[in-house]
């Protein structure tokens, strides 16, 4: 394991179960990985630091071949190592989605570092991106990957 902030290790930024499924390696780009560890994982400590729990990532770095076999769209922050979808511990995604956007706010712990907050309802599941973009977006996507987004966190 490599270790890359005090809760976060490099594999956990890697792991595709569907790669696994079908026998192909997710392995990042040096680039890639550099942003995994420069940005990425300390943008991600900063949230569980915020939660005070722990973060279970569900997806984050996707070769570009993982990322069609997922249905991600060709352009996702994951191909490019900005974004991960996440869960934490004992918090529903909509709460979690609730903090971080508190943070989000000007003198918040995450001002002007999310591009994107997107909760994800049909899979419980909150997608972060650290894109250099930063617009501070936040919306709610119901029913999955291709389907419209709202703007705002809506239940």
């Amino acid at each position: 394991m490599v270790q890359l902030t005090r809760n976060f290790a490099l594999e956990e930024f890697l792991v595709s179960s569907t790669a696994d499924a079908r026998g192909i390696a997710n392995t990042p780009t040096e680039e890639h990985e550099r942003r995994i560890r420069e940005v990425l994982a300390p943008g991600l400590q900063d949230i569980r630091d915020l939660v005070e729990r722990p973060i279970i990532i569900t997806s984050a770095y996707r070769n570009a071949k993982v990322n069609r076999l997922v249905g991600g769209v060709p352009n996702s922050d994951h191909t490019n190592a900005w974004a991960a979808d996440i869960r934490a511990a004992g918090l529903s995604a909509f709460a979690l989605a609730q903090r971080i956007r508190s943070a989000m706010v000007p003198g918040g712990e995450l001002h002007r570092r999310i591009d994107q907050l997107i909760l994800e309802t049909s899979r419980s599941i909150v997608h972060v991106s650290f894109s250099p973009r930063r617009r501070g977006e936040v919306l709610t996507q119901r029913s999955g990957p291709g389907t419209p987004f709202e703007t705002g966190l809506v239940l």
